[in-house]
């Protein structure tokens, strides 16, 4: 039989002392907060100096047609887009939905505002309209002419 080795308890460790500064020999320090602050500023300015280019598109707008807005939102149950429109759109015009992996076309049957079904509607209205296919949001919907 092997007997065990009593081990010993671990002795707590002193706090350490802090030392003691010797008050007359203290250097200076140079603020250079004030030097980064200025090139900062020029940075800037020169930024907003350059005219900022338009943002490119992740799809490329079909010929001859009118961006109504984006997808906001998708209903599958229901096969519904809802979208606040840039341009004015009415019930039989042609609309076009493009995205990442979303490509289809369809005449606008079915449009409702607020629950209740409208012929028009015009720029900055909040419609839904029923689409034959899955739509995502941020796809673009453009009216083709």
């Amino acid at each position: 039989m092997k007997k065990k080795k009593a081990r010993s308890k671990a002795k707590p460790k002193a706090a350490k002392k802090a030392k003691a500064r010797k008050p007359g020999k203290t250097k200076a320090k140079v603020k250079k907060s004030s030097v980064r602050t200025a090139s900062k500023k020029t940075k800037k300015a020169k930024k907003s100096k350059t005219a900022a280019a338009p943002p490119k598109p992740g799809v490329i707008a079909p010929a001859n047609s009118v961006l109504l807005g984006f997808v906001e939102d998708y209903f599958a149950k229901i096969g519904v887009i809802a979208l606040t429109l840039k341009a004015p759109v009415s019930a039989g015009q042609k609309i076009q939905v493009l995205g990442h992996t979303t490509n289809f076309e369809q005449p606008v049957n079915s449009m409702q505002i607020e629950h209740a079904a409208v012929a028009q509607a015009g720029p900055k209205a909040g419609i839904g309209i029923k689409v034959i296919a899955r739509a995502r949001r941020g796809d673009h919907v453009y009216l083709l002419k």
